[in-house]
């Protein structure tokens, strides 16, 4: 869907209006934020702290910046194809420049990362050879087992220990502010979907007073949906299941089961059990595979201990050709058959429908009585 310049000045006079209250009533209170982290990178007043869900710290100065900028307000995935890659792609998985399966030969990268390293090996690779300055990656909260933190490296030893997945939220985005600060420019990110969608937002409808490094390269992760953490991690693992979270090594979600590793021991919690949990925002999001992202990455569709690896851009498939050379990964191709590109296909799918049901139940529940029969 197009937007028109109307459109957007509507969100800015009701956020210049109201300020933060109307992000949490358009937003918050409507169950759409992703904890993306947005709203607080362009506060001008650093009044918006965001750990799941944003809150108020302080007096705001109404300046409409967080709705404005808000991912979950508006975005045109159309307008930011063409600005991003020329065109729209009719696919189902956006566009493709190169599309493998990698590992990263490094054993220690290959034992710390998930599903074949390939995030931490391509984020290395990028600090090593000067193509960013530094990188926003995910952690874990020193305080808090578990607990995600985002992160702002600019040394190639400063990612160990910060892969693998949590499956909980990183309000990474908040970390473009931090690299102002700091007089980093040219950044890569790693986020999720949502993430990815929040920096498009900020770059296509750039605010003159807001100031922001580039973004050279964004790095996104496969998701089906985050869930909180207190949730996951404290009520379903730690209390019904009886697992300490200290003594856990490695959590991922394969097939129907949660899977936590206790050194070599895995326990399987059945998925279902999880879903309670997931971030309502969640539900609406329709982007598997991160469509407006540099390079998507996830573990379905390779073989085991691979990763696949979507490049969208010519300079990421240079950049994946030249980390091959250099042998910093292993490289094999995807089948088209399950459980090759048809499952990542039919996951999109299943994001898409679940989604569409999701938001047109939203729209209906809003719908004065004679027009909740509309069939759309």
């Amino acid at each position: 869907m197009e937007l028109s310049k109307f459109d957007i000045l509507q969100y800015r006079w009701l956020g210049r209006e109201e300020g933060y209250s109307a992000l949490e009533h358009e937003v918050i209170f409507k169950d759409l934020c992703s904890g993306c982290g947005v709203c607080e990178s362009v506060c001008p007043d650093d009044v918006i702290d965001v750990d799941e869900y944003p809150k108020l710290t302080g007096e705001c100065t109404n300046c409409g910046y967080c709705l404005a900028l808000c991912p979950r307000a508006f975005l045109s995935f159309g307008d930011a194809e063409k600005k991003l890659f020329g065109e729209i792609d009719e696919g189902l998985l956006g566009h493709v420049e190169e599309m493998i399966a990698a590992k990263a030969v490094n054993k220690n990268v290959l034992k710390e990362g998930q599903d074949g390293g390939f995030v931490t090996a391509l984020v290395r690779y990028l600090l090593k050879n000067k193509l960013v300055d530094g990188a926003i990656v995910s952690g874990i909260d020193d305080d808090n087992p578990w607990k995600t933190k985002p992160m702002l490296v600019t040394k190639e030893n400063e990612l160990n220990k910060t892969g693998g997945t949590r499956y909980s939220n990183s309000a990474s985005i908040r970390m473009l502010k931090e690299a102002n600060k700091r007089g980093i420019n040219n950044i890569a990110m790693v986020g999720v979907p949502c993430q990815i969608e929040g920096l498009r937002k900020i770059q296509n409808y750039p605010i003159d007073d807001v100031k922001l490094p580039n973004v050279k390269f964004t790095i996104a992760l496969f998701c089906k949906g985050n869930f909180l953490f207190d949730g996951l991690m404290k009520n379903l693992i730690s209390k019904k299941n009886k697992i300490d979270l200290k003594d856990m090594t490695r959590i991922d979600i394969k097939g129907k089961n949660v899977i936590v590793n206790i050194g070599d021991d895995e326990i399987l919690i059945p998925l279902k059990e999880a879903h309670e949990y997931l971030r309502a925002g969640c539900k609406s999001c329709h982007d598997f595979v991160s469509r407006l992202s540099d390079f998507s990455v996830g573990s379905v569709g390779s073989p085991k201990e691979f990763s696949t690896i979507i490049a969208r851009t010519k300079e990421g498939k240079q950049i994946l050709n030249k980390m091959q050379r250099d042998k910093i990964i292993d490289v094999q191709k995807l089948k088209l058959e399950k459980p090759g590109i048809e499952m990542i296909d039919l996951l999109q799918k299943i994001k898409e429908r679940d989604a569409k049901k999701i938001n047109r139940k939203r729209i209906m529940d809003v719908l004065p009585l004679p027009y909740k029969n509309l069939r759309f």
